[in-house]
């Protein structure tokens, strides 16, 4: 999970106190097609329920709220389903390409060893 840092240069209009109500239609949207919400930062899934409870009463500037407005989506949670059995995959993949490297280099390794003795009983 990523995590934004606010820089440390906002306008004054940024450090003014922000407003839930901008989010409001993203969680109603979010409500009313049973679909959660996505944050594309920091790749945080919510439910509607758990966003508003997490967000509604804390106090944001205009920069976090348009940090949210920007990065904010609805999607069907059955995407992040998906997402993770992809995302799993690739590391098992990836996993197996390392595993055949590193049995490539030791059976190469061990050929050679062999190799030098058998030559050394030989000679």
């Amino acid at each position: 999970m990523k995590v934004y840092t606010e820089p440390s240069d906002l306008s004054q209009h940024e450090r003014m106190p922000g407003d839930f109500k901008l989010l409001w239609p993203l969680v109603k949207d979010a409500f009313n097609r049973n679909f959660w919400l996505y944050h594309k930062l920091t790749g945080d899934w919510f439910t509607p329920e758990e966003f508003r409870d997490q967000y509604q009463k804390k106090q944001m500037n205009n920069y976090e709220v348009n940090v949210l407005l920007q990065n904010l989506i609805v999607r069907d949670p059955r995407d992040g389903n998906i997402a993770y059995h992809k995302e799993i995959e690739k590391e098992i993949s990836q996993h197996h390409k390392k595993i055949s490297t590193l049995r490539a280099k030791g059976e190469a390794f061990l050929n050679k060893v062999i190799g030098y003795y058998q030559k050394g009983l030989q000679g």
